[in-house]
């Protein structure tokens, strides 16, 4: 008996040590976590929200976008097969959206697909820039029919946190 507790033991200690890298794990080691937050932007008169706030602690953290005539939701989290961190999401038109997170230089950036039900696909790719803890810019980029972002934004504005409801 003592040996198959022994032998458990060591078992669960080599299943431990094997655990997956979480998304924590990936925003801490690429130093992203202050895009966690909830941040808004005026653009011509026209206001949008965004937030990123962790639904499933250290494993999924969820966006919402909201504009005059939109809103989305969505999750985002790492693959375990792929390694990569993957967004899922949809919105109030009806389209569902899939991504990519990765680097544009020392910036936070997803490139993402939406899809109508009519088949109707566009493709963009959004960076951040943290100016300071309470400012941030998005960086709007074209992405090609290859999926690869462009070398320049085509267009961009700052963002300011908003203060957290009590």
């Amino acid at each position: 008996m003592k040996k198959l507790l022994t032998v458990l033991a060591i078992v669960g200690m080599a299943f431990s040590a094997q655990a997956q890298a979480s998304l924590a794990d990936r925003i801490n080691e690429n130093q992203t976590d202050w895009l966690l937050g909830a941040w808004e932007a005026d653009i011509d008169g026209n206001t949008l929200s965004l937030s990123y706030k962790w639904v499933v602690k250290d494993h999924v953290v969820a966006s919402h976008l909201k504009t005059n005539d939109n809103e989305s939701y969505s999750l985002i989290g790492l693959n375990p097969k792929t390694g990569e961190i993957e967004q899922t999401g949809y919105d109030s038109q009806g389209k569902k959206s899939t991504g990519k997170w990765g680097p544009k230089g020392e910036m936070p950036m997803l490139i993402v697909t939406s899809m109508s039900d009519t088949d109707e696909k566009r493709s963009m790719a959004v960076a951040f820039r943290k100016i300071d803890e309470n400012n941030i810019e998005a960086q709007i980029f074209e992405v090609d029919a290859s999926g690869n972002a462009g070398d320049f934004s085509s267009f961009s504005f700052e963002m300011k946190r908003k203060k957290e409801k009590k």
